[in-house]
C-alpha cells in the first residue's frame, strides 16, 4: 500500500515549499506544474510519512470547511504541519518552523538555509568526513564530579545572561539626563545598552537611581564574581578542577554565586516588568507595548522595583 508522505520541494530558493505526495516525482510535479519550472529545476526530499490518523482527521477537517473536492497530491500548509507536530516561532523578525529536528526559516526574501538540531545534528556531525580528523584526548574526558561542576557553571552563566537581558531591556533604568541625551528612542537605548559591559550598565543606572544599600552591595559582589566566572575561573590555581581541592573551592564559589545572582536577577527582573507595565500604560507610539503582556504574578513583582530603586532628583 502506498502512503502519503511530506516532501520538502526545492526549486529557485524562493518558491521552496512543502508538498504532500505519494512519491518524490509526484511532489515535484505539483511544484513545476503550478509555478512553471522545468522538471530538472525541482528536487524533492522526503521528510516523513503522514500517519493514517492525521490523514483522516485532516481530510475530515477540509470537508467541514466545505472543501469536498480537496485532494492530494498538494501543498502542505501550516494547519497540516501543526497536526504533524511542527512548532513555530519568530526570531529576529524571521519566522521559523521546527519539524523532525530540522528548522525551516523564511525571511522577506523567501526561505533561508535549513539547519539540523538535536540528535539529527549530532548524527550529521558524527558522519561528516570533514570532522573525521577530530580526536579526543585526556582533557576532554571529564570525571563525574567535574561534570557536576560544569553543569553548575553552565547554570550560573545562564543566570548572568538573564540578568544582562533584564537590564538592557529595562528602559526605565535609563532616565538620567545623560542617557536621555544619548538615546532618542527606547529602541535606541535598548540597542545601546546591549553593547555595554555589565560594569558600564551598572554605572549608567547609578546616574539615575539611588539603590537600596543591601541590593547595591549584592550588585557589586555579583559583578566581581561574574567577572571571575566568565573569564576562566576553572583555569585558575584556586579553582583548578583538575584537583579535589580546586573542585571543593569551586563548589563553594558557585553555590554562593547562585544565592547572590538570584537576588540580583529578581531586582532587575522587577525593573524589566516595571518597564513593560509603563509601556502598556503610557506609551502611545510605534513602541507601545501590547496590553495584557504581564501575568498577575509578574505585576506583583513590580513592587520590588519601587522598593529597590529610588529615582534621583531631576531624573523624572
Amino acid at each position: 500500500m502506498a502512503y502519503w508522505n511530506l516532501y520538502w520541494v526545492e526549486s529557485d530558493g524562493v518558491e521552496d515549499c512543502f508538498v504532500v505526495a505519494r512519491n518524490s516525482r509526484s511532489a515535484c510535479r505539483v511544484e513545476y506544474e503550478m509555478n512553471g519550472f522545468d522538471p530538472e529545476e525541482v528536487n524533492a526530499t522526503k521528510i516523513m510519512r503522514i500517519p493514517p490518523s492525521i490523514e483522516k482527521s485532516y481530510l475530515q477537517q477540509k470537508q467541514r470547511e466545505g472543501k469536498e473536492s480537496f485532494s492530494w497530491p498538494w501543498y502542505g500548509y501550516r494547519d497540516l504541519l501543526e497536526e504533524m507536530g511542527a512548532e513555530f516561532r519568530i526570531i529576529d523578525g524571521i519566522e521559523e518552523m521546527l519539524l523532525d529536528n530540522t528548522v525551516y526559516s523564511w525571511s522577506s526574501d523567501g526561505p533561508t538555509r535549513l539547519r539540523s538540531i538535536g540528535k539529527k545534528a549530532l548524527l550529521e556531525l558524527k558522519n561528516n568526513p570533514d570532522f573525521s580528523f577530530v580526536e579526543y584526548d585526556d582533557e576532554d574526558m571529564w570525571q563525574p564530579s567535574q561534570v557536576h561542576l560544569l553543569t553548575m557553571l553552565g547554570m550560573c552563566v545562564a543566570r548572568c545572561q538573564q540578568i544582562e537581558f533584564y537590564i538592557s531591556h529595562s528602559f526605565l533604568l535609563g532616565i538620567s539626563k545623560k542617557q536621555k541625551r544619548k538615546y532618542t528612542t527606547i529602541s535606541d537605548l535598548i540597542d545601546g545598552w546591549k553593547s555595554k559591559t555589565l560594569g558600564k550598565l551598572l554605572r549608567s543606572i547609578d546616574e539615575a537611581y539611588e539603590i537600596e544599600p543591601l541590593v547595591r552591595e549584592s550588585f557589586n559582589l555579583f559583578l566581581d564574581m561574574r567577572n571571575q566566572l566568565i573569564h576562566g575561573i576553572t583555569t585558575s590555581d584556586k579553582y583548578d578542577i583538575e584537583t579535589s581541592w580546586g573542585e571543593d573551592e569551586l563548589v563553594a564559589f558557585l553555590t554562593f554565586f547562585d544565592i547572590v545572582s538570584r537576588t540580583v536577577r529578581n531586582a532587575f527582573r522587577s525593573s524589566y516588568y516595571a518597564s513593560i507595565n509603563f509601556g502598556m500604560e503610557y506609551l502611545d507610539s510605534e513602541e507601545k507595548v501590547p496590553k495584557d503582556l504581564l501575568s498577575q504574578k509578574q505585576i506583583e513583582e513590580i513592587g520590588f522595583f519601587i522598593e529597590f530603586f529610588t529615582p534621583k532628583k531631576g531624573c523624572i
